[in-house]
């Protein structure tokens, strides 16, 4: 084999995982330095391990900053308010943000909330239908919490009942909902199922709604698969409601609200660019086996000067688009300009942006694995998109992809691609998530292999879960270096730096998510002994 192995990873092609699969062994015999032993950037790497820690490099630290359960010192509908559960994607928010400062040792956090864990939120065990109040506890702990933090001295702590300080539950609030599908859902109540997300250019927090259908009673096969919410009516939710990119105004100026045109899906994150014209383009993936990449494209644009209100109205108009890998097009689902989704039934723009994944799959979009977290590069605006696996066609390591729009335009409806990074036993990284990108170009990634397999089987070799730095340039762009090693059965997840990157806030998510019951607990992080395990926010310094 004498190709190289940035040719070797282009010529793989997005859709060629049974390539992928089959030229695993080749390529540790063809690249042999793949797994560098070496220093990565600014720090020696770890090795993998199946610890019940957080392990990061020699000369690192963390702070726990905050943890599920603990009080937040505000009170909502529902009384006291706690730090909620499955804490996910983080925004970090200048203190003086709207002021044009850059405050690095005080500001406010975003931070989304995925999941109950009903075994630790609520207290169900599988079997028996699940009480009203068990449920309450359940919405209550997904959604998303502002939190203020402040560093004092070397240590990042939380500061509860700060009059920026609130919660988002699957119960509150109301918000109004933009764009054309308004027409139909003017209105939803709460947000849940929040994943990774995104920042805007003028402060406020995209969280992207993913798992909704996962809540109600879902029978499959005569078995109950969800969250089983609907055992209670009263408690069963509209799942239109959810599936939504929420906008929320940390600093409390600007009300909550799900903004339509950017469609209804599995919505994993939200990365903005600058089209030449000005448009703001957003890019956002459908966190599913099969499913599609979008971009949505502003129909006014971007006025840096305009109030924080005016400028949020970006996101309530414009073009959705899904990708088609096989030609490099973006295709709009746009019912005026869309010939096959009138032929599929679609009566108003408004159904289109209601079932998207009905209208790429009508237009042809290419389905591709699992595309989690997508981040724009800092420094040429090259879009990377992170291909968790896809088991269904023998890609269990995944892949990362560059999209480069053609001419550099991203409101533009031509790009190519390639693959960046082949994950797997010869990269040494698995199943990628969440990515983040410093100043510098170097690339974060934080994996996703399933709790159940962490460690087993094929995935042996990765330990935990785990967070890397991969260069995207120089000798060693491509190459993976370990910075980061989560507790058991954990994901990390969020990555997100102060603006002078000096600290790394990062969620420790699920930690001990296969424990078979209170007394068989398979994880007891952070506090060790026999404690239970809780998901938490950690600030990481020691960055030179």
């Amino acid at each position: 084999m004498s190709v190289s192995r940035r040719k070797f990873l282009v010529y793989a092609g997005l859709g060629s995982y049974a390539t992928l699969a089959g030229a695993a062994s080749q390529a540790r015999l063809a690249f042999p330095s793949l797994r560098r032993k070496g220093e990565g950037p600014n720090f020696h790497p770890i090795a993998p391990t199946t610890a019940d820690e957080l392990r990061l490099p020699d000369g690192f630290r963390y702070d726990l900053v905050c943890t599920y359960g603990e009080p937040l010192g505000t009170s909502g509908p529902h009384g006291k308010e706690v730090f909620g559960y499955n804490n996910d994607f983080i925004a970090y928010f200048p203190i003086d943000a709207l002021q044009g400062g850059t405050n690095s040792r005080e500001g406010l956090l975003w931070v989304n909330h995925e999941y109950p864990h009903p075994l630790f939120v609520s207290g169900y065990t599988w079997g028996p239908k699940k009480t009203e109040e068990q449920i309450l506890a359940e919405k209550h702990s997904v959604g998303g919490s502002v939190i203020h933090v402040k560093r004092e001295g070397q240590v990042w702590k939380h500061l509860p009942g700060s009059r920026f300080t609130r919660r988002l539950t699957a119960n509150y609030p109301k918000m109004a909902v933009t764009g054309p599908a308004s027409a139909l859902l003017p209105e939803a109540v709460g947000t849940l199922a929040n994943c990774s997300g995104g920042r805007t250019p003028w402060f406020t927090a995209l969280s992207c709604e993913e798992n909704y259908d996962s809540y109600n009673d879902v029978l499959v096969q005569g078995k109950y698969r969800g969250y089983r919410w609907a055992d209670v009516p009263a408690q069963a939710l509209d799942e239109r409601q959810y599936g939504w990119v929420v906008e929320v105004d940390p600093f409390g100026e600007l009300p909550p609200v799900k903004h339509s045109a950017l469609g209804r899906f599995a919505h994993e994150n939200a990365a903005w660019r600058l089209a030449p014209s000005g448009q703001l383009v957003v890019y956002m993936g459908d966190d599913a086996n099969d499913q599609y990449l979008y971009k949505f494209v502003s129909a006014e644009p971007y006025q840096a000067r305009a109030s924080r209100a005016d400028r949020r109205e970006l996101l309530s108009a414009g073009t959705l688009y899904a990708a088609d890998f096989a030609n490099g097009r973006w295709l709009p689902l746009d019912l005026k300009r869309s010939e096959a989704l009138r032929k599929e039934g679609f009566k108003s723009q408004a159904e289109v942006l209601l079932e998207t994944r009905k209208a790429a799959k009508a237009v042809n979009a290419t389905p591709i694995d699992r595309p989690e977290d997508c981040e724009v590069h800092p420094l040429d605006g090259i879009l990377y998109v992170a291909l968790t696996n896809n088991s269904k066609h023998g890609n269990f390591f995944g892949q990362i992809v560059r999209l480069i729009e053609h001419n550099d335009d991203p409101a533009g409806e031509s790009f190519r691609f390639e693959i960046f990074f082949a994950g797997g036993p010869q990269s040494g990284l698995a199943c990628p998530d969440n990515l983040a990108f410093d100043r510098s170009g170097n690339l974060w990634v934080v994996c996703d292999i399933s709790s159940s397999s962490a460690g087993r089987g094929i995935y042996e070799p990765f330990g935990n879960n785990g967070m890397f730095v991969v260069p995207t340039s120089g000798p060693e762009a491509g190459d993976a270096f370990q910075f980061a090693s989560g507790p058991k059965e954990s994901e990390l997840t969020g990555p997100w730096f102060t603006e002078d990157e000096q600290t790394l806030f990062l969620s420790v998510q699920h930690p001990g998510e296969e424990s078979a019951g209170m007394d068989q607990l398979s994880s007891h992080w952070p506090d060790g002994g026999k404690s239970v395990p809780r998901p938490g926010i950690v600030a990481i310094t020691g960055f030179r």
